[in-house]
């Protein structure tokens, strides 16, 4: 006669458990109380950069088209510049766009 086999685990086998769903850990930004998910910590921090690079770099681009006579800046250049300039500010309405048509979470 066959012996029937155990339904009990040895020792060898374990119930494998789930893993615990992770709950989102907060972080603090810097100069408020306010906690975030990391992920919205990075870009509040990429978007303060970019404002930190774009003014510097405005102010720099400024003065240096101030203080440089006009005559000096040949046609090609100044409209070079010009297309620079404007391909950066289409690519900045296209974010300004997204960020203000998507849903926000207070709504």
């Amino acid at each position: 006669m066959a012996r029937k086999k155990s339904r009990r685990l040895t020792k060898m086998q374990t119930v494998k458990k789930k893993p615990a769903k992770k709950k989102p850990r907060l972080t603090r930004v810097t100069g408020g109380d306010r906690a975030m998910p990391p992920k919205l910590a990075d870009t509040d921090g990429q978007i303060q950069a970019f404002w930190h690079n774009v003014s510097e770099q405005c102010v720099s681009i400024t003065s240096s088209i101030d203080t440089t006579p006009p005559e000096m800046i040949s046609r090609e250049m100044r409209e070079r510049w010009l297309r620079e300039l404007r391909k950066a500010a289409v690519a900045l309405g296209l974010l300004v766009e997204r960020l203000a048509g998507g849903s926000t979470a207070e709504a």
